[in-house]
């Protein structure tokens, strides 16, 4: 009876382990297989909640364009390096990520570049994200950023994409502060509609609300120059009223200079 319990040991360990091999070969085996196909394609847009630049259809759209079409393709015909470089040539996108599973999904993960700015300069308008990074607007999503408009110090031909060269860098940093300020600021940018720089290259600000002319001067402690122009708003405004002045300057140290609107 002994001798029986053992043999029945044996061979039910014999047989678990012919399982396990069996299984664990046919796995090694499946993930290195370079016969098995691409069956699908799984785009992640990893910021769409707030930039929408790219769809997923355009995605799959410029893979298949340069492919002929992936899925019923070998995965070693599928050079993912290849298509990571192809997807962020498109101006829009910050970084790709392309993989390929053992069951055949190819897995495309996309980050957006998120604009702080919007530049109208006479050849067109252009998007500057969080990296200094220009690419011109994109027909099928508009980024709700502060504009940059008037005589801009920036050589920009209609297809640029990049950075600026040294001499219109430091312009580039102050301007894009300022934006950015502007943008994160509760009152602020729920009043200025626009940053404007005139032929004197200072900064004007267009509001929503009044008919005055803000000129800020250049970027420089601009922090304190939207301190004095809240002192006008609160202070002066309220008892002046808003058809009083043609303009604020700030440019100033310690002043704010108002112009008087000519009596018709």
């Amino acid at each position: 009876m002994f001798r029986k319990i053992l043999i029945y040991l044996g061979v039910t360990v014999t047989l678990a382990g012919l399982a396990g091999y069996f299984y664990f070969a046919t796995t090694l085996y499946n993930e290195k297989d370079p016969m098995q196909t691409c069956r699908k394609i799984d785009v992640v847009l990893l910021d769409s909640l707030e930039n929408k630049f790219v769809t997923e259809q355009e995605v799959i759209g410029i893979v298949t364009d340069y492919t002929g079409g992936v899925i019923g393709r070998r995965r070693d015909s599928i050079n993912t390096s290849t298509l990571e470089k192809l997807l962020d040539q498109r101006s829009a996108v910050k970084k790709s990520q392309v993989s390929i599973t053992r069951d055949g999904k190819l897995n495309i993960e996309i980050t957006q570049r998120r604009p702080v700015l919007r530049i109208q300069s006479q050849n067109g308008g252009f998007y500057v994200d969080d990296t200094k990074y220009i690419f011109p607007l994109v027909e099928t999503f508009t980024s709700y950023v502060p504009i940059v408009s008037g005589n801009i110090p920036l050589d920009l031909d209609a297809s640029h994409r990049g950075t600026v060269n040294d001499n219109s860098k430091s312009w580039l940093d102050g301007i894009m502060e300022l934006g950015s300020y502007i943008d994160n600021h509760p009152f602020w940018s729920a009043q200025i509609e626009q940053i404007y720089i005139n032929q004197n290259n200072d900064i004007q600000l267009a509001t929503r609300v009044g008919d005055i002319e803000i000129i800020l001067g250049d970027y420089k402690d601009y922090k304190e120059k939207l301190d004095k122009l809240y002192t006008f708003y609160k202070n002066i405004v309220p008892v002046e009223g808003w058809d009083k002045y043609s303009s604020v300057n700030l440019k100033y140290k310690g002043q704010i200079i108002c112009k008087l609107k000519k009596r018709k």
